[in-house]
Order: structure tokens, then sequence, then C-alpha cells
């Protein structure tokens, strides 16, 4: 079996024949939303419940403060869209399915794998063109984002745990939480993954909705 069912009942194939299918794939916003909003981070290892549905605003939140245009900010909200379909794996267990893969003189296994769904998903939504732009921009706030989640959210304690080299740990520029943001609030606690996940969806279509104006605005020029 190499398909999953995902929570509007479709059959979404990871792999096989069955890919070459043009409903073998079927991309919806309403799974997305659902699926993220149950995902936890961290492999579960935070202080409550933390989504990547969650995560996903906060990055989008981010890239709203840093004042860019609408179609960045749904890229924002969309990056890790993909862990929908392929879940969430945390960055240490990546670099480990890649390690055992090309061990043997293979390819790296995971990142081929969630490459293909992440490019599929974003094909989808029309968004490569702004991930080709600003890829770096989006990168460097999500990793604010862990940042700031690993200072509200997990039991790191940088007296006894080991720096973390993908936030810069050891370098010359470290990346640094947000002071704006805090994550360990009561009204976070108490928000539902039911909320997190309509939260997601309403600013998918305003957002996309913004885009479409846009671009409209543009074209009338």
């Amino acid at each position: 079996m190499t398909w999953i069912l995902t929570a509007s009942g479709a059959d979404y194939h990871l792999t096989g024949t069955a890919i070459l299918g043009p409903e073998a794939r079927p991309i919806l916003i309403e799974d997305i939303a659902h699926h993220l909003a149950i995902i936890n981070r961290f492999t579960g290892a935070t202080s409550r419940p933390y989504s990547v549905a969650e995560h996903s605003l906060l990055c989008c939140d981010i890239a709203q403060r840093a004042g860019a245009p609408a179609f960045v900010q749904l890229a924002a909200l969309m990056h890790d869209a993909h862990e929908a379909y392929v879940s969430d794996a945390s960055s240490p267990a990546k670099t480990a399915i890649n390690g055992y893969s090309m061990a043997g003189g293979g390819v790296p296994a995971w990142t081929v794998f969630e490459i293909e769904h992440m490019k599929a998903v974003r094909e989808h939504f029309n968004l490569r063109t702004a991930f080709a732009g600003y890829g770096g921009f989006i990168r460097e706030l999500d990793l604010q984002a862990l940042a700031t989640e690993r200072r509200d959210l997990t039991a790191y304690d940088p007296e006894r745990c080991a720096g973390w080299p993908v936030l810069g740990e050891g370098g010359p520029t470290p990346i640094r939480p947000l002071d704006w943001a805090h994550l360990n609030t009561t009204y976070r606690e108490h928000t539902t993954w039911q909320e997190w996940r309509e939260d997601f969806k309403n600013r998918f279509h305003r957002l996309q909705a913004e885009v479409r104006a846009s671009t409209t605005a543009r074209s009338a020029c």
C-alpha cells in the first residue's frame, strides 16, 4: 500500500504507477489545513500540543510584520503544506534517514521523497515562483519561528543542552527568538486544533484573494 487516505476521504498516492493518473494526488486546502492542525512539531516533545498549522501561521505573521507582499505571506503560510501528505519528520530524523540511504552509495532518500511532494503542492497553488524569488527570506523566518518555539515550548536549557547548528549557534550570527511573539500564553494553549484549522484556511483564502486582486490590478495597468 503506497497511498494515504486523506481527511476528505480521497486516496493520495505517494509513489507507484498510480501516480501517473490524473487523480492520483488530490490536493485540497481543506485536507491540508485539517492534517496540519493535528500534526505536532518536535515529534510531540513540547509543553503543549503545537501543530504545523500553528507554526505556519506564525511564519505568516512574521512575513506580514516584515512588510512582505501578500504572495510572499501566502508562501510563508504554505511552506510546510506538503507535510499534510508526507507528515512532519524532525530535521534530525531526516538527516538520519538520508545518512542511512546514502551509506551504500544511494541518494538522500528523505530529501528526494519530500521534494517531490513539496513541488507538487507548490505547483498546485502557483507558489513556485514565490519560493524561487523569496526562498531565502522564507527560510530565515522559518528559523526565527523555530528559535521562538524552542524558547517557549521545549525543555531546552543552554546550560546543559547542545546548541543547534541549524540556528547558527556556535557561529557569529545565531538566529534569535522573536521578542514580540510568545507561544506559551493561555490563549494559545486553550485554542483548539479545530480553531487552528479554521485560522489556517481563513488566512489562506484571504491571502489568495489579495494575490488575485493584486494580479488583476497589475493586468489592468
